[in-house]
């Protein structure tokens, strides 16, 4: 028995609840290397002594890289919990248990030796909100989108804003969406996630003026509920960018400290600035990535914070909202997110926070901050598998397992699954602008766990590697006529998007089903199965995807699955 693989650990993604009667334990061990694995669980307080321990055996829910994982779901009964596991080896008579972070042949006589969950506490559950399950998210950069109906003028605009001049690129604005509503209906997606639309100098509007109005480039604050309204009444939920990390130079707090130096009483709003306050943006403070024109806010000043969440509280009480797309959310403090959730849920018990965090973020997913998490992980495991092969299917369901224990389920399963964004390439450029290798990556998006993130013109073969040419214009055109940034006609690729939408919305086990690789012996041919438990048992979905050069027959069907193309069954 491999002893150092195995592992637990207490108020984690290996102990959670989904409410305050209901416990998810799990178990790691090394690959292959455990026969069976059961937790014996008993009440910390029991007035019997000993006290009365119950065993009930775990399932192997899924086999990672170089692990296994194990899982049960437990009703105790009480609230005040403790436990270990017994662990059964392939050798004979190999049986060992696991408590306090050891492996041991005896157990001791005393239940305070064992794991303690001191008390299931409600305000501890993963509340994340029940509709992101089943949520298809569509991503829009207002300045690249539209002007008009099924039109976009690609015309630069400027406006003043008390005193500053701001300026947009492409033009794109507010109106431009609204009429365009009925294409995202058509499309079927159910939530809206906009790029900062506040009031900000740079097109891109992540160098904040105002937080608490439309940028004039884009449009109005009117325009903005109107937008907000018929998007609810077309069942679309709004998810907006909140930008805290940082705010544009000519925001409020920067201009008086500029003006009035240690005097301000806002010079401790940002994070590590000197004085004096040098103009022309010419003193050495702390900034986002190092771009001057976005000095660093000080989020750990309660001042700060308080402010901060009274916007996210705003644009909820005020324009009925559904939730945050906070950008570098893995730069502020864990208090300020912490402060924020409580602030945004007070006024709406199911508003979203969706977190920008490029790498593994299981320290901001957790029940007191984030609900999700912008799933880079996704993208680049869909780059190596589609687009450079430099993996293998089996690696390909190996690696997605692990990303899935790396979070309590509710958390895994609302993961923001995106192919790309406005932050990088277009996912169909990386495969060397194929659209047949797009819509394989886009089928296995739309039936693993997780929300599908679709970045506008994904579905309509856009193209781009540069921050200039993923940002382009969207292509209104269905035939695509006079573009030279797309992959194939465009309505072509819209249909395709649009079927995959409908199924993942039609099939439940898509959206909440557990999964499970199915081994195929191609490592170019990726095979899983989702279904249902509990009520909807019996529902049960399968995907074969063919990342091959040659057709592939499927052994247990005799279907024949094309180079480059799927099959999904019923």
């Amino acid at each position: 028995m491999n002893k150092a693989a195995i592992f637990h650990r207490v108020d984690s993604e290996y102990c959670y609840l989904l409410d305050d009667k209901t416990l998810v334990l799990r178990l790691r061990c090394a690959k292959g290397d455990l026969k069976s694995v059961s937790v014996v669980y008993g009440n910390r307080f029991d007035r019997a002594q000993p006290a009365v321990r119950h065993t009930v055996k775990m399932e192997k829910v899924c086999q990672g890289l170089y692990h296994d994982y194990y899982e049960v779901t437990l009703q105790p009964g009480f609230r005040r919990v403790f436990y270990y596991f017994e662990l059964e080896g392939s050798g004979e008579g190999e049986k060992y248990y696991y408590y306090q972070g050891a492996v041991r042949r005896d157990l001791p006589e005393n239940w305070y030796a064992f794991f303690q969950l001191p008390y299931m506490r409600r305000e501890e559950t993963y509340n994340v909100p029940a509709w992101a399950e089943d949520a298809v998210m569509y991503q829009i950069f207002p300045d690249s989108f539209a002007t008009g109906h099924r039109f976009h003028d690609k015309t630069a605009k400027t406006a003043e804003w008390e005193g500053f001049t701001l300026k947009s690129k492409l033009g794109g604005n507010i109106r431009g969406i609204i009429e365009n509503i009925d294409y995202l209906v058509d499309l079927g997606i159910n939530v809206l996630y906009l790029n900062p639309v506040f009031v900000a100098h740079s097109y891109h509007k992540y160098d904040t003026i105002d937080y608490k109005h439309i940028d004039p480039d884009f449009g109005t604050d009117e325009e903005f509920a109107e937008l907000v309204g018929l998007l609810h009444k077309n069942g679309i939920r709004v998810v907006l960018d909140g930008v805290y990390n940082h705010t544009g130079t000519r925001f409020f707090a920067y201009q008086d400290i500029l003006k009035n130096q240690e005097k301000s009483i806002y010079r401790d709003w940002y994070y590590d600035m000197p004085l004096p306050l040098l103009p022309d943006m010419k003193s050495d403070y702390a900034c986002f990535a190092y771009v001057k024109q976005m000095p660093k806010l000080n989020t750990g000043n309660p001042e700060v914070c308080r402010y901060f969440c009274e916007v996210g509280k705003y644009w909820i009480e005020k324009f009925d909202i559904d939730g945050w797309r906070l950008d570098v959310a893995n730069e502020i403090d864990k208090n300020f997110w912490r402060e924020y959730k409580k602030a945004i849920r007070s006024v709406k018990k199911d508003a979203i926070m969706l977190a920008e965090v490029w790498e593994d973020a299981q320290n901001w997913q957790v029940y007191d901050q984030f609900d999700s998490a912008m799933n880079y992980r996704f993208v680049n495991l869909c780059r190596d598998f589609f687009a450079e092969r430099s993996i293998t299917a089996e690696e390909f369901g190996e690696t997605f397992n692990e990303s899935l224990m790396r979070y309590p389920r509710p958390v895994s399963y609302a993961q923001m699954n995106l192919l790309d964004s406005h932050d990088v390439s277009r996912f169909i450029s990386l495969c060397g602008d194929r659209p047949e290798l797009l819509k394989l990556a886009a089928v296995v998006q739309m039936t693993l766990p997780g929300m599908p993130g679709i970045f506008a013109g994904d579905e309509r073969a856009m193209t781009g590697i540069t921050e200039d040419e993923y940002r382009r214009p969207f292509v209104w055109n269905d035939d695509g006529a006079g573009c030279d940034y797309i992959a194939c006609r465009p309505g072509d690729m819209t249909a395709f998007y649009k079927e995959l939408i409908a199924l993942r919305r039609s099939h439940k086990a898509l959206t909440e089903g557990r999964v499970r690789f199915i081994p195929t012996a191609n490592e170019n041919v990726l095979a899983y199965e989702r279904w249902l438990e509990g009520d909807g048992a019996g529902e049960k979905v399968r995907v074969w995807v063919n990342n091959s050069d040659a057709d592939w027959t499927e052994p247990e069907s005799g279907k024949i699955i094309k180079t480059f193309d799927y099959l999904i069954t019923f």
